[in-house]
């Protein structure tokens, strides 16, 4: 986990299993990735986890960043003649 993260933030710790998002059931790293990215485009950015810790389940309020702004990337070519 980065250090100083939102997830650290909030509590998450390494070995924490992440269960579900808002109440919905997460069964892959793939599936949370595609409901955070969604969530992140919403004004409201906090999310509840539910997470398996010590054979005990517990929920954490997280509030993920606000998306980075995009920059423009120029590619360019060069040829040798």
């Amino acid at each position: 986990m980065n250090s100083g993260s939102p997830a650290e933030k909030a509590g998450v710790k390494a070995g924490d299993v992440i269960t579900s998002l808002n109440g919905e059931r997460i069964r892959t790293v793939g599936e949370l990735r595609e409901k955070l990215s969604a969530k992140r485009d919403e004004k409201d950015r906090t999310v509840k986890l539910g997470v398996l810790r010590n054979k005990g389940e517990i929920s954490l309020n997280v509030e993920l960043p606000a998306p980075a702004a995009r920059t423009k990337r120029t590619i360019s070519h060069r040829t040798n003649i």
